[in-house]
């Protein structure tokens, strides 16, 4: 009854495996983080009732989705503020942009009075040389009035100098040379076109553009503007209460103006709108300067009043949970009734009771694990009545094998006495077939063992040629070309014999002209051992090489020898043919490098 026992430990685990939250024991490594010991959470809910699983899985498929409703309700309105909000900052910005266009547009204009007016250009282009007092007289008459209208209709206006390349006098921060300022950076530019150039120089804001036209003598002339930034700029300042930031950044990408209230400077419009997830960032165009103006607000400073939401959300859970948590706790008694039952009666077949009578009321999951198991029961019972009927069989097996142990001494014994007979009278021709033929049984049946050294296989193959040519009158060559490396090794036997059986059979037997040759080599490749056998015969056609290795080839040794390999080796391993007609054949073994 030693087998009804195993029998029986084997049921219990199929049981096991069988019974959802049954105890199963793993060997998981013990993994910690953050302070938590996950083998020892990992077994606490694995060992929890059923019961208690789905109680809290239904608790969590009420209360998650209403959580995400409460928060979705509040991201919904927090959006739908900021949205307000930015369309309120929309108008604001372009109110102020607006307001700057005109500014820098009253300082063009300045600009404008003197580029466009032919009287004051034709003086800066006159040459006085040789009459300093009608310089005197078109300075006080023409120049000096039309600098103290422009100052006087524009306050922001700090400095309003011509830059002049004519011989006229210096009058204090008026009229100066061009050389003074011939080494700035933005002369060339100025000097190159008739726009308006807008200037950063430090804090300092100003425009220049080049006077052209009139007649005479022609000069290079700048026209300049200085003027108050923190008055151009004075509506960024209080566009909103809170915190918030405003910048100007010119068509370089340098800031121009920058105002933060209690917010981090950004040097850039583009680093402002690469926080556009973080704040509300609305760029807009100033169209005299080409410069950008961005104003940006955090969105975390626009509130909202979650507490409405959050109570309302508490009370809707609170509620579904005092109504769902009863029902939960019946259904899920009702759901593990049956899996307590079955598990009952796995326990009594655990204890050694096949017999026990299983109903089957149900074709759900359960009713389907129930089903499994009855069949199972009944195999096994099936099962244990064999093993009974197959220990007899194995007995009766075993005597005949040991039956059979005699013959191979009869046959050795036998094939002794044939020598020394041979010996005696001086045949030594049978002497030798007879040497040959023992050594080839010998390691043929291998003491019953089916594993063998590659050596020995190789002798073996060897013994079996060596009897092939005596048989053909050596009518044929053989070249062995062997790694002595490899003789080490071990392999399954009799996968040679058959290979070059075939070789002789079907190879230089049906080669009607020259002399037959086959040629046996064995070398490694890597990790695998390859044995190449390789005639010189008529060859064979690709629909012959296509039937050579299956059952019904009439090749039957090669099928054999390669299902061997691949049942010992694995599928990577075996046997393959390669032929051309009128060329030979050659099949190739391979086989795993293994030393025991």
């Amino acid at each position: 009854m030693l087998f009804g026992a195993e029998l029986m430990q084997r049921a219990a685990a199929f049981t096991d495996c069988y019974l959802p939250g049954s105890m199963l024991r793993y060997k998981d490594k013990r993994l910690k983080t953050g302070g938590v010991d996950l083998e020892r959470l990992g077994r606490f809910i694995r060992n929890l009732r059923i019961k208690h699983k789905l109680f809290v899985s239904y608790l969590l498929v009420i209360i998650i989705p209403l959580s995400v409703l409460g928060w979705y309700s509040y991201d919904q309105s927090r959006n739908l503020l900021v949205q307000q909000a930015r369309l309120t900052l929309t108008d604001n910005v372009s109110e102020i942009a607006a307001n700057l266009d005109y500014k820098f547009g009253k300082l063009n204009a300045a600009l404008d009075s003197f580029t466009f007016n032919s009287s004051v250009v034709s003086v800066f282009n006159n040459d006085y040389s040789d009459n300093y007092y009608y310089m005197y007289n078109d300075l006080n008459t023409i120049v000096e009035p039309l600098f103290n209208t422009l100052l006087f209709l524009n306050e922001e206006i700090r400095q309003l100098t011509v830059y002049t390349g004519n011989n006229i006098t210096e009058r204090k921060n008026t009229i100066l040379p061009i050389s003074s300022v011939s080494g700035k950076p933005w002369y060339e530019a100025a000097m190159a076109s008739g726009q308006t150039h807008w200037i950063k120089e430090g804090t300092a804001l100003s425009a220049v553009r080049r006077m052209v036209g009139g007649s005479g003598t022609q000069y290079d002339n700048l026209i300049y503007l200085g003027f108050d930034s923190k008055e151009i700029f004075a509506g960024l300042t209080n566009v909103v209460s809170g915190e918030y930031g405003a910048l100007v950044e010119n068509g370089a990408g340098e800031p121009v103006f920058d105002y933060h209230n209690g917010l981090p400077a950004f040097e850039s419009a583009k680093a402002a709108e690469a926080r556009a997830s973080d704040f509300i960032v609305i760029s807009q165009a100033l169209g005299v300067t080409g410069w950008k103006l961005v104003f940006y607000m955090p969105k975390n400073s626009i509130g909202v009043d979650a507490k409405t939401i959050l109570r309302a959300t508490m009370l809707t859970v609170g509620i579904c949970l005092l109504i769902l948590v009863p029902a939960v706790w019946l259904l899920s008694n009702a759901f593990v009734r049956r899996i307590y039952r079955l598990n009952r009666t796995m326990k009594r077949v655990t204890r050694g009771d096949l017999h026990v009578d299983i109903v089957v009321d149900s074709n759900d999951e359960i009713g389907e694990l129930t089903s499994r198991f009855k069949d199972m029961l009944q195999s096994l019972n099936e099962l244990f009545n064999e093993v009974y009927r197959s220990k007899v069989v194995q007995k009766d097996a075993e005597l005949k094998a040991l039956q059979a142990q005699i013959n191979p001494h009869f046959l050795y014994n036998s094939l002794s006495l044939i020598n020394w007979k041979a010996i005696s009278i001086k045949a030594y021709d049978i002497s030798k077939i007879t040497t040959t033929l023992s050594k080839f049984y010998r390691t043929t049946l291998n003491r019953g063992q089916d594993v063998i050294s590659v050596h020995d296989e190789l002798e073996n193959t060897k013994s079996y040629i060596d009897l092939q040519l005596i048989m053909h009158d050596h009518s044929f060559d053989v070249v062995y070309e062997v790694d002595p490396e490899v003789l080490g090794y071990h392999m399954i036997k009799l996968i040679m014999q058959p290979i070059v059986e075939n070789a002789i059979e079907h190879g230089v037997d049906n080669k009607r002209e020259g002399r037959g040759r086959i040629s046996l080599r064995a070398c490694f490749e890597e990790d695998t051992i390859v044995f190449g056998i390789e005639d010189n015969g008529p060859g064979m056609t690709q629909e012959t090489m296509d039937t050579v290795l299956s059952r019904q080839s009439k090749s039957y040794g090669l099928f054999n020898a390669q299902e061997r390999i691949r049942i010992y080796f694995g599928e990577a391993y075996g046997i393959t043919i390669h032929s051309e007609i009128g060329q030979g054949t050659t099949v190739t073994v391979r086989i795993p490098r293994r030393e025991t």
